[in-house]
């Protein structure tokens, strides 16, 4: 059995606000409101060892602009993403390089499931080859017995299990690896954990 981590890294439309110069949420497609814009995703064997990285910047169709506030944050340039590749095929690379064998994919909280999901059916493109899903935030709040609806970031995780902080966050191969060292320490902690 392989694991695939996988983070995204988004981008929402916005304006500004030209009496106050103040930014202010822009017009939103309801059925993708936020557009995936990178894919970071590490391979693992059965022991949580990584074999493989993969890292695309995804080409915007709907929220041409970069949002201020994503730019600051993930680092990420226009012209990375005028780079990048449409969605669909994106995508079809991140499939051709999970490969065919047995795997469950795995990232930090459901948002960036879900926004896979969304995404790809907004661009109808067919997601039936995820078969079993892993939230890796999910274990590690029930790991330390976090209360209820009390959710923990990734970095404040990855301070709690003493990891060593040598890449930026919030860039998506970057976060994929940081949640796969998270899973591996709580997989080394308790044989308990049940990633099906």
């Amino acid at each position: 059995m392989k694991y695939i981590i996988f983070d995204l890294e988004f981008n929402s439309p916005f304006k500004i606000n030209r009496k106050t110069n103040q930014l202010a949420k822009g017009n939103t497609i309801p059925l993708c409101p936020q557009e995936i814009i990178e894919i970071g995703g590490v391979k693992t064997n059965s022991k949580l060892e990584i074999e493989d990285t993969f890292k695309i910047f995804v080409k915007p169709q709907l929220y041409t602009k970069l949002h201020p506030k994503v730019k600051k944050k993930t680092q990420i340039t226009i012209e990375n993403l005028l780079g990048g590749l449409p969605i669909e095929e994106a995508i079809g690379l991140f499939k051709e390089w999970i490969g065919e064998d047995d795997f469950i994919i795995c990232s930090w909280g459901a948002d960036d499931i879900n926004e896979l999901k969304r995404n790809c059916a907004f661009f109808d493109i067919k997601i039936n080859w995820i078969k079993k899903y892993c939230d890796i935030q999910k274990i590690c709040m029930n790991h330390l017995n976090l209360p209820k609806g009390r959710q923990i970031g990734l970095k404040n995780a990855v301070e709690i299990f003493n990891i060593e902080m040598d890449h930026r966050f919030h860039q998506a191969l970057n976060d994929a690896i940081y949640t796969t060292k998270i899973l591996k320490e709580l997989k080394d902690l308790s044989n308990s954990v049940k990633l099906e």
